[in-house]
């Protein structure tokens, strides 16, 4: 005969599984709140960037079109580099869009999606510039808790990093002269307002291949069989295609998302 202390310790364990059962299945949370909440970029332009008080970007578009594709309403919530992660641990938002890249280190804590998005991160100033002495001393910017930053420290440690909140903040620094060079996205250049200026901006150092993907918590196999969906549904229909061209001026590469890593580079 099981003792009461016996009888509550097993109730307690099946109050735990039962708890366990039902925090699992992200999905049907998000479909019973009619609401999908994404971590979108605050200021990463083209991918996300804040305009009339409103985001907007290419992440901006995916995060909409998810959420509809859904039928549900997407609440968007802006977020620095730094915060993105975060942001999904504390269970502020139920995935993140906005320009991922995918790391051994991340994928300790997170998901990924199948990549919607090709990038590249490089090291971008003045094509006159000579980075002699593999950039020893010279000031490059970079946004602080981003992928290009530990890229960066990794590949040229000897150069003197100049950390700033965001892309936005890096161009006007680039512009004023206040840093040599860029350590950011490729798609960041175009961001550049001052066309004689963007037109002379080249690529020094390529540093990584980092296409973008879709963050997820772990263990949420539903909600990221549904996003993959939706990813390869959007590919097929060109649905993406005509976001890149809408944001990044250029169609995605035609075997991007057969190779998933596979966007040839440009040379530097």
């Amino acid at each position: 005969m099981l003792s009461i202390r016996s009888l509550r310790h097993r109730a307690a364990l099946v109050l735990i599984l039962i708890s366990a059962v039902a925090q699992a299945n992200q999905l049907d949370d998000v479909m019973a709140r009619r609401v999908l909440r994404v971590a979108v970029p605050r200021e990463f332009p083209p991918f996300g960037f804040i305009y009339k008080g409103l985001p907007d970007g290419y992440d901006i578009a995916v995060a909409r079109m998810l959420a509809l594709d859904l039928d549900v309403r997407a609440e968007l919530v802006p977020v620095a580099s730094s915060e993105r992660i975060p942001a999904l641990e504390s269970g502020k938002v139920d995935l993140i869009v906005a320009s991922l890249g995918r790391t051994p280190e991340r994928e300790k804590v997170l998901d990924f999606s199948m990549a919607y998005a090709p990038l590249y991160l490089g090291v971008f100033g003045d094509q006159d510039a000579k980075p002699a002495a593999g950039f020893l001393g010279r000031r490059i910017g970079v946004s602080k808790g981003s992928l290009e930053e530990a890229e960066l420290v990794r590949r040229v440690p000897q150069a003197t990093i100049v950390r700033l909140e965001n892309s936005k903040a890096i161009i006007e620094a680039y512009l004023k002269h206040e840093i040599e060079f860029m350590a950011v996205g490729s798609v960041v250049v175009e961001s550049v307002t001052d066309v004689a200026t963007r037109d002379r901006t080249k690529l020094h150092l390529l540093l990584k291949d980092s296409p973008c993907y879709i963050g997820l918590r772990k263990g949420e196999p539903a909600l990221l069989a549904r996003v993959n969906k939706f990813l390869k549904d959007a590919s097929e229909s060109q649905a993406l295609t005509v976001n890149a061209m809408v944001w990044f001026k250029a169609t995605l590469p035609a075997d991007f998302f057969a190779q998933a890593h596979g966007q040839a580079l440009p040379k530097p």
